[in-house]
């Protein structure tokens, strides 16, 4: 993360630990420590991510001219609930590790692992009822709370969507999209919505951050299809052409299925051999899936940022969220 950043991921941490550990009871140390493992608490910094949406959410709040330090109990809720469609995701696909170590419920079993999302996610909720302590009018509390629980039913559609495509010999370019607003985009829709809200900022406002989110989630996503096929596994820490292998309907496949015969043969042979790769990569770049993908993912960041210009954003958020935008886009993992 650049520099500027410090102060707002120092005091998300502080807010993120006090909303997630609340529990003092002795007997249930052991779901305090998962909770902890999973956010990177334990032992390995690096494991804790980003904390791209909770500095969305105030940056959102500061860029609208509000008190940022306010939005932090609606950005500790938008990771809690990213924190617990992490831990279930892992288990629905399968997933050993995260971050370059072992998942959550490899150490402690599906069904205590289960229990833990489930926590996170009514921790979330209950993080979001300190906005009464902001001095919020109870309606705008009550419309925060109603973004983010519509963002939690998107997101699950959207996992769905992404589990069903796995048995789906046929799925077209505009359902991936239908299935990225849901399982990427809406949580970076709501952590910017979320945040103007609390700034009491004009509907106007509030409508554009939100754009902003949305576009942002959906250049996101294509940038990591990207990457799930044509990064470089020594940056991105998981098997170069992954995805192609296991027959993961990203946005790059669905086009090379659609426009090339060739791909389509290579596509369906059913053993992972890794020696394809390099023809199946070259049949993407030929038949211009890459090439499409990458205008579709800059033609997002491009829209993404003009409405972020049409929020007219306050300083220094609006300088900060431009560069953050700007990092999350151009990531090699």
């Amino acid at each position: 993360m650049p520099s500027g950043y410090e102060g707002y991921l120092e005091a998300i941490e502080d807010d993120l630990r006090r909303a997630a550990l609340p529990f003092r009871s002795e007997s249930l140390s052991q779901l305090s420590e998962m909770i902890a493992y999973h956010h990177g608490w334990l032992d390995d910094r690096a494991a804790r991510g980003k904390r791209v949406r909770p500095l969305l959410t105030v940056l959102s709040c500061q860029a609208c001219g509000g008190d940022w330090r306010k939005a932090l109990p609606a950005a500790s809720a938008v990771e809690l609930i990213h924190n617990f469609s992490l831990v279930h995701d892992d288990i629905e696909d399968h997933s050993d590790t995260r971050r370059g170590r072992p998942t959550l419920w490899t150490r402690t079993g599906v069904p205590q692992a289960l229990n833990t999302g489930d926590a996170l996610f009514a921790l979330a909720r209950l993080s979001l009822y300190r906005l009464h302590d902001q001095q919020l009018p109870p309606e705008t509390v009550l419309s925060i709370q109603q973004n983010l629980d519509q963002a939690c039913l998107a997101l699950t559609q959207g996992q769905y969507l992404d589990m069903a495509f796995e048995t789906r010999e046929n799925v077209q370019p505009a359902e991936y999209i239908e299935m990225v607003e849901g399982k990427t985009a809406a949580l970076l829709t709501a952590a910017t919505s979320m945040g103007a809200r609390v700034a009491l900022a004009a509907p106007p406002r509030v409508e554009r951050l939100a754009d902003f989110g949305r576009h942002l989630g959906l250049a996101f996503q294509m940038q990591d299809d990207i990457l799930g096929i044509w990064g470089d596994s020594s940056v991105t820490g998981k098997p170069s052409g992954d995805d192609l292998l296991c027959h993961k309907k990203t946005l790059p496949t669905l086009l090379g299925l659609e426009r090339s015969a060739e791909f389509r043969t290579l596509w369906a042979r059913e053993y992972a051999d890794p020696s394809r790769l390099p023809a199946m990569r070259r049949e993407l770049e030929s038949c211009g899936a890459l090439q499409a993908t990458q205008a579709d993912a800059a033609r997002h960041t491009d829209l993404a940022l003009s409405a972020l210009a049409e929020a007219n954003p306050a300083e220094p958020a609006g300088s900060l969220l431009q560069t953050l935008s700007r990092q999350m886009l151009g990531r090699q993992r």
